[in-house]
């Protein structure tokens, strides 16, 4: 019987088991206890694990409540985000911003209403998104730069990167505003179906309004 190569090994199942239930685990904390009372240490010992063990996996107790994506796996993403020569460039830097935040509920509809419940309560929770963004900016300017010079609205010349720079954080705005209105909007049947829309579509069409919306106004 030939073993199906596409198919996760124990290892990889593992490692998806331990962080949903770190992913729970702050979750549940949150919600019961408040924000403060989710540190590492407690939601650490809720799912069964050390706080060394925490960091394989999260950057921060934020990253966890979230389900924010590990760095390297958020890099490999966005690289794959950033390739194609054949899209529009401004839909294709809202995806990698998208991207980067890792925004959806993933098919856990449940997890996912709980984590905008938290949001509402907790507004200062979903910056972390951003700090994503931040932390990454120097990384994600240079993917804008390259994804930009491979179109012809844009000359590789050496403005490309200053606008790299705005594109970027003109998209980051949008995606912003579109998250808020997400959370604010997010107990509707359409946003909650998980055979309906998903969030990061939703987010992403609603940022790419903005901006054209924006643009046209001030153009």
């Amino acid at each position: 019987m030939v073993e199906d190569s596409k198919k996760p090994g124990l290892r990889d199942r593992k490692r998806t088991a331990t962080r949903a239930r770190i992913e729970a685990a702050a979750v549940d904390l949150v919600l019961r206890d408040g924000l403060e009372a989710a540190t590492v240490d407690a939601i650490s010992e809720r799912a069964d694990i050390s706080p060394r063990t925490f960091f394989n996996y999260f950057d921060s107790k934020d990253a966890a409540i979230l389900g924010l994506k590990p760095q390297a796996l958020e890099d490999d993403l966005a690289e794959q985000v950033a390739r194609p020569s054949d899209v529009d460039p401004i839909e294709a830097v809202v995806d990698l911003v998208v991207t980067t935040m890792g925004v959806g509920h993933g098919g856990d509809a449940d997890l996912h209403q709980q984590r905008v419940e938290i949001m509402r309560r907790h507004p200062e929770v979903a910056s972390s998104q951003f700090a994503q963004l931040n932390a990454r900016k120097n990384r994600l300017v240079e993917q804008v730069r390259q994804l930009l010079a491979r179109t012809a609205t844009f000359p590789d010349d050496a403005e490309l990167t200053a606008r790299a720079t705005i594109a970027l954080a003109v998209c980051a705005s949008a995606v912003h505003a579109a998250v808020e209105t997400w959370v604010g909007t997010a107990d509707s049947p359409a946003a909650t179906d998980i055979d309906g829309p998903d969030d990061a579509d939703v987010i992403r069409q609603r940022a790419l309004s903005l901006i054209h919306s924006t643009l046209k106004e001030l153009l």
